[in-house]
């Protein structure tokens, strides 16, 4: 800028041209512009070309589990015999329970699923029942399926 008056040197050919003063920043912040980084930068390059290849990577597992042909295995197993025991050692729970009258439960056990039913009294004894049922190892589930009669003293 040679003065006041708004002069500025320009880039071209060693001539003095009068521009205005927008035109000559708008110059200025175009060429910086162009010397700037990309935005993208050197780690965000690294992770989507990290990201590319293990894309492409499990896509030629998969095509190769594709061609792979994976032989059934079936496993059949008899679980009568520990159903029977898991059975015998709820019926003796219960019935050796003094808060439990075990004579109105029946227990069965198909799986590991230990399906308990009859008439209970109230609710403690209800959920006493089924809490001592689900402590017995090789029971995986306990089905309540038992009834309350509610015995009230005063008949109503």
């Amino acid at each position: 800028m040679t003065g006041s008056a708004g002069t500025y040197r320009g880039a071209g050919f060693g001539a003095e041209t009068q521009v205005s003063k927008a035109s000559y920043l708008q110059r200025e912040t175009t060429a910086r512009s162009s010397q700037r980084q990309p935005i993208c930068s050197h780690r965000a390059r690294l992770a989507l070309l990290f990201a590319a290849l293990l894309g492409a990577a499990g896509a030629c597992l998969a095509q190769d589990a594709r061609k792979a042909k994976l032989q059934e295995v079936v496993i059949q197993a008899e679980r009568q015999a520990v159903d029977e025991q898991v059975t015998r050692q709820v019926e003796k729970i219960l019935t050796g329970d003094p808060w439990i009258y075990a004579e109105h439960v029946t227990v069965t056990t198909k799986n590991g699923v230990v399906r308990v039913e009859g008439i209970v009294a109230d609710t403690g004894e209800m959920f006493r029942i089924v809490h001592l049922c689900r402590k017995i190892p090789g029971a995986r589930r306990v089905v309540n399926a038992l009834e309350m009669i509610h015995n009230d003293p005063d008949g109503g």
